[in-house]
């Protein structure tokens, strides 16, 4: 058997083996490790025991420090136990391969007497440390000292002073059995009258600075983005059928593949790996489940997933529900539930597929178990429970209706925690400790998102997984993505200690040489013509030029000769090049100030309207026309309220339990102080988790400060002027000009034959007392008209909670207030406001039926006034001349001509 070995040679590498002759196989380290092993008959390991190895590790550590609690990782233990871990453990593998039986003497350094020390703690522990690569290869080395393999020669990528240490050994074990090692295997002979060949031979050190020849050998392609580079390449590979090279993309980004996809040419297959796989995103999301209080956006990316052990329409429920009221468990979280399960009862009867008790079960699962206090623990058997179930979900939706390979991650990863989670000695475990385990186990999955196709081009991800030479190669993204720097793990002296025993680590000049080696190897391996694709941007992130564009230009000087862009065309010398297509500019023009309805007559009148669809009929009709009659609203957004509107709806309802208790007129400060801090314990926690987060408890003492203030400002206001609550939220209907009105009123006081229609504002003070001040609180009039009292004895008021200010026009119903217009009548002023109300409203409702809906926006305004310049405006409201504020129609109104 013939053996080609490279580094790299465990990912793709080009050219194919060969397998149709068979007698040559091409491996890297584990594939070699696998094959031998295989050989030896001492196959049967594991390959993912890595979080088994590091928990058995940590365990010993914890042993260790209870009799040496000095060890040189005693307060990084102390501060991230698996992390920690997981170190040691790297360090305890890489002595292992360089041939230390972890045997001390008196003159041992500390840190490596430490995890000797560790090693024994190990050994003597009742269960045995899982093998991993170094284990196994040390026992496989051992292994080929007493016999060959059936192995004739061994061909290798890298020189053999670059390998590492280990496989040094190894190979020279096999050569003292007879094996044939080739050092490497053969690369190109440059040729000096290229620009290419120089390139080579500046490389090898061979030759110094030299003149660029232009022959198209070597070549630059600059752009902006790499997207833009890769529609490029894509048409050019397209026009010229003929050019068959190899490409080397390092970044395994599908930028390129789909480049090639779109452009009718054979999908390359890439599999690019992920954590950000919306599957793999329940592996951290569920133990959210298990904390108190709950973190809202966490739970909002969990129902919001495309694949999630919850069913689909109930976790769409539960993500509008989350986005208004940030809780779970809340009053209107239970009406949700309700509705929710009552319509599915009825589908059910339609639809037999559905099973009922299991997405009951599901709901109970996730969001009725008992959770712990976040500064707790939570015991490890509730821990086990949800990734069990996560894994039998992930596994069972793989069998039966999903050929998702996230799915197959997913549920290897849930076992691999639930194993993880059974070797611990732990009961508890810390929310710190839960992540740090998740962490140890989440790994990035692969993603097939197109099959490889017949007529590929060929490509390798690895600069050293070329193993011949090829004629034509684009290194796409030819950007640094490589470590800058290695950092030495071991101490001048401790090195010295260890080659006193013969024992040779790997140093960062080492690691350093082998990666200048993979760089140049590609330039090596290139016969005819080199392209360097160098993109500025790619991902979205500024790219810093490769380490070998440095060479280059020491070795060139200025390389513009051959640097290719869209604009010089220098491509065009070798290649058939992509046309350019100008797109035709054209102005989209202002708006037109009315959209023209053919058939008005087909604007079937609304059963009722809501002070909302009314102003918008009043000041913007284009809205009430879009959102009430054609029905073209927004999609709503899965987010998180934003924290004004969240602490605004907070307020609301804190004010709307408040003023519902019959003893209010009786309380003192302190009273409603008191009652304020019991209604934030339960109603923060179903209606505004957000503020219980960690980080938020400013915001929080703020929030509840303000409310305090404004609750006893409001309350005293109440006790000092008589006033008594009537209702709150009270439902309102009624006739207006001929138009049926439905509405809800957030307070109604009463005093005697009076009373007080209340709007309760979060903030906007200024603006409440410009609309006062400009008789322009439509609201309160229509209100105020539509209580069953005469209007003469109702009386209106803005009450602003963010800071306890009550706005009024006079002191008729609250006497401590500043007014805003204390001469007006307001009784006069609320028939005035109500008279324009209903001319405006007449004046348009005759528009639509004329066929005319007024687009009123600042673009609109010369052209309205041109248009009104005849017409006796002063019986009508004051109109806007001014965008109306969160317009969903701003871009549509633009497109109407």
């Amino acid at each position: 058997m013939n053996l080609i070995f490279g580094i790299a040679l465990d990912n793709p590498s080009w050219p194919l083996p060969d397998h149709s002759q068979g007698g040559t196989l091409w491996l890297g380290p584990n594939g070699l490790l696998q094959w031998l092993e295989f050989f030896y008959g001492l196959a049967g390991h594991k390959n993912n025991n890595e979080h088994l190895r590091i928990e058995q590790y940590r365990q010993a550590i914890r042993q260790h420090l209870e009799e040496d609690s000095s060890a040189f990782f005693s307060r990084s233990f102390a501060a991230d136990q698996f992390a920690t871990a997981a170190n040691l453990l790297s360090r305890r593998d890489e002595l292992l391969l360089a041939g230390w039986d972890f045997a001390t003497t008196a003159s041992t350094p500390s840190r490596l007497y430490s995890i000797a020390q560790v090693e024994k703690a190990l050994e003597s522990s009742e269960q045995n440390l899982p093998a991993g690569f170094a284990d196994r290869f040390i026992v496989l080395e051992q292994k080929i000292k007493k016999r060959s393999a059936p192995i004739q020669r061994i061909n290798f990528v890298e020189p053999a002073a670059l390998l590492p240490v280990h496989w040094q050994r190894l190979f020279k074990a096999l050569q003292h059995h007879g094996v044939e090692l080739n050092y490497p295997i053969p690369q190109h002979q440059p040729q000096s009258d290229t620009d290419l060949g120089r390139f080579q031979a500046f490389l090898a050190g061979k030759s110094t600075t030299q003149e660029l020849a232009k022959d198209g050998t070597l070549l630059l392609l600059r752009g902006k983005r790499d997207t833009d580079l890769g529609g490029y390449l894509a048409a050019l590979m397209r026009r010229n059928p003929r050019f068959r090279p190899c490409f080397l993309i390092p970044d395994k980004s599908r930028t390129l593949d789909e480049a090639f996809i779109h452009e009718g040419l054979p999908s390359l297959g890439i599999q690019p790996a992920s954590l950000a796989r919306p599957t793999l995103q329940a592996l951290k999301l569920i133990p959210n489940f298990l904390w108190t209080p709950v973190d809202p956006f966490k739970i909002m990316e969990f129902v919001s997933l495309p694949l999630k052990p919850l069913e689909t329409e109930l976790a769409n429920r539960i993500a509008q529900q989350m986005a208004q009221t940030p809780g779970i468990l809340g009053e209107s979280w239970q009406a949700m539930l309700g509705q929710y399960f009552s319509e599915l009862e009825e589908r059910a009867a339609k639809e037999t597929s559905l099973d009922i008790r299991e997405i009951r079960q599901q709901y109970r699962f996730w969001f009725e178990r008992r959770r712990y206090d976040i500064a707790g623990v939570v015991p490890k058997s509730e821990v086990e429970e949800i990734f069990l179930y996560l894994h039998i979900w992930a596994t069972r939706t793989l069998e039966q209706k999903s050929n998702n390979p996230s799915l197959l991650t997913l549920a290897e990863q849930a076992k691999q925690i639930v194993d993880l989670l059974q070797t611990l000695p732990e009961n508890e475990l810390t929310r710190l400790e839960l992540e740090r385990i998740v962490r140890t186990v989440y790994e990035p999955a692969p993603m097939q998102m197109s099959l490889q196709e017949v007529g590929r081009f060929p490509y390798v991800h690895q600069p050293n997984a070329l193993t011949a030479p090829v004629r034509d190669l684009i290194w796409w993204n030819f950007t640094q993505n490589e470590p800058d720097y290695f950092f030495s793990r071991w101490y001048d002296p401790e090195r010295e200690w260890l080659a006193g025993l013969n024992i040779q680590l790997s140093s960062p000049s080492d690691q350093n040489a082998l990666l200048g080696f993979q760089r140049r190897h590609p330039v090596w391996m290139c016969k005819h013509r080199l392209i360097l694709v160098i993109p500025e941007i790619a991902e979205g992130e500024a790219m810093l030029p490769h380490p070998l564009l440095s060479d280059l230009e020491a070795c060139f000087g200025h390389l513009h000769p051959i640097t290719c862009t869209e604009d010089n065309q220098l491509l065009a010398r070798y290649f058939d090049l992509p046309e350019k297509v100008n797109i035709p500019f054209r102005r989209l023009g202002k708006p037109a100030a009315f959209l023209r309805l053919n058939h008005p007559e087909k604007l079937v009148e609304r059963a009722e309207e809501t002070f909302t669809s009314l102003e918008s009929l009043l000041y913007y009709p284009y809205q009430w026309l879009f959102r009430h009659h054609i029905r073209l609203r927004k999609s709503s957004i899965l987010s998180i309220v934003k924290d004004n509107t969240l602490q605004g709806n907070l307020a609301h309802r804190f004010f709307q339990n408040l003023l519902l208790i019959p003893e209010l007129s009786n309380w003192s400060k302190s009273q409603v102080d008191q009652w304020i801090d019991r209604e934030a314990e339960r109603l923060l926690h179903r209606e505004g988790a957000v503020l219980l987060m960690y980080g938020k408890e400013a915001e929080r003492k703020r929030f509840l400060k303000r409310l305090k203030f404004a609750a006893w400002s409001l309350v005293n206001l109440l006790q000092n002027n008589e006033w008594k609550v009537a209702a709150t939220e009270l439902p309102l209907e009624g006739e207006f000009a001929s138009i049926r009105l439905n509405a809800r009123a957030d307070l109604v006081l009463a005093r005697n034959l009076e009373q007080t229609v209340l709007d309760l504002k979060w903030r906007g003070g200024l603006r409440r007392e410009l609309m006062i001040k400009n008789e322009e609180d439509l609201q309160l009039a229509l209100y105020a008209h539509l209580l069953p009292l005469s209007t003469e004895q109702v009386h209106t008021a803005y009450f602003i909670m963010e800071n306890g200010r009550l706005i009024a026009r006079d002191r008729s119903a609250f006497k401590d207030i500043t007014p805003v217009s204390p001469d007006a009548n307001p009784i006069e002023v609320r028939n005035r406001i109500l008279q324009k109300m209903e001319t405006t409203l007449q004046w348009r409702l005759a528009q639509i039926r004329r066929g005319e809906v007024e687009i009123r926006c600042a673009a609109t305004i010369a052209h309205l006034e041109q248009h009104y310049a005849e017409d006796d405006l002063l019986a009508f409201l004051e109109l806007k001349r001014e965008d109306a504020p969160f317009d969903d129609y701003r871009t549509l109104i633009n497109l109407v001509k």
